[in-house]
């Protein structure tokens, strides 16, 4: 590390705490380390509870309202698809490096003990996400944010029908990952400005797309999925979002520095939204991301080199600190990852979603009781 660039970290902090608080400006500090940083520091800083008053400033600086201003003013001044290209187009090789080797899911996976892999936990998480869906041979079927064609592949090994399915990213280097290693149907499309012709799907669902969708769309990207699945159709969401209206300190680095144009909002919004939109909450559950987060870090640790490589040291400090902050995003509850199956308020007939999996617990249907979980 050179002197100069050194010198700069330091005299960067204190503009970096004014404008995002300590959190804030310790990120940015521990990611702009021209050496790779050690892990076990960063995990131990980033995760455990600090002294009382970075904590106390931590929760409190800026305060909610000039937190919310700040995030929605540069959420809405970013280009959120070339955001999203500069966060998943990175290179697929690099993800690889620390995902799960089966699915390459890059979404919450669900452990049910302390010696499950990664693998184990996909592979169960995958296994719920189906039964939630239900896909039959012949249904169309449409995938959201389709990642790497993950929860399409899971599709596929059951119905066995590769001319319904259709995913939209986007990320063009997923794309190109889909076409060469499945020859799955993959679009370059964003679900906030396509149109879709009424009731031509049998079912919709997204793992990791809503928290890509601006707040002041979900309401109109919500009745348009409605309307696009048939009567007897479903939506199925697997999401994270704040349990507050204002998003919490912590927050404002991963927002900024690691999801550009990105934007949450809480649990209740999403809530009013649904029933807003016309859509009957069929099931609802909560599930733990922290596993995930940590399996993820120790697997990119081990592949230190190797991401080195293929991202430089920047990015690989980057990641390190994103997943440890996450986990404590998580772990303070200030955002929850939950799975919604919804359906037209009009359908024929109320659907019955019995999910024969232990991963996860079950959520109150009353919107109450989901906050006073969070308590």
């Amino acid at each position: 590390m050179t002197l100069v660039s050194e010198l700069m970290r330091r005299l960067l902090w204190l503009p970096d705490v004014l404008l995002g608080g300590p959190a804030y400006a310790r990120h940015l500090y521990l990611t702009r380390n021209n050496t790779p940083l050690d892990a076990s520091v960063v995990w131990e800083g980033l995760t455990q509870p600090e002294n009382p008053l970075f904590h106390w400033l931590s929760d409190h600086y800026p305060p909610p309202v000039i937190r919310k201003l700040l995030l929605n003013i540069y959420a809405n001044s970013r280009d959120r698809i070339a955001g999203v290209s500069e966060h998943y187009d990175i290179s697929n090789e690099f993800y690889q490096l620390f995902l799960d080797r089966r699915y390459m899911f890059y979404t919450c996976a669900d452990f049910v003990c302390d010696t499950d892999t990664i693998e184990t936990a996909q592979e169960r998480k995958a296994n719920y996400i189906l039964n939630l869906v239900d896909p039959q041979p012949g249904e169309r079927i449409l995938d959201l944010g389709c990642g790497w064609g993950s929860m399409m592949k899971k599709v596929y090994e059951t119905t066995g029908d590769a001319d319904n399915l259709v995913g939209y990213t986007l990320a063009q280097e997923q794309i190109r990952f889909i076409q060469d290693t499945y020859g799955f149907r993959a679009e370059f499309k964003d679900v906030v400005t396509t149109e879709f012709e009424p009731e031509s799907f049998d079912k919709i669902y997204s793992v990791g797309c809503i928290e890509h969708i601006p707040v002041r769309h979900l309401l109109p990207v919500a009745r348009r999925l409605a309307q696009t699945i048939k009567p007897t159709g479903r939506i199925v969401h697997h999401f994270f979002c704040q349990l507050s209206e204002a998003p919490p300190t912590r927050l404002f680095a991963l927002g900024v520095k690691m999801f550009p144009g990105a934007e949450l909002t809480s649990l209740q919004h999403h809530l009013k939204v649904f029933d807003q939109a016309g859509l009957h909450i069929a099931h609802q559950s909560i599930h733990n991301y922290r596993p995930t987060l940590r399996a993820w870090y120790d697997r990119l640790v081990e592949h230190q080199d190797e991401a080195i490589k293929l991202v430089g040291v920047h990015n690989y400090n980057r990641y390190l600190c994103y997943l440890a902050d996450a986990w404590r995003l998580f772990d303070d509850r200030d955002l929850v990852l939950t799975r919604f199956v919804l359906q037209r308020q009009d359908a024929p007939v109320k659907l019955q979603v019995d999910v024969n999996c232990h991963a996860a617990e079950p959520m109150p249907s009353a919107a109450e009781k989901v906050m006073s979980w969070a308590t």
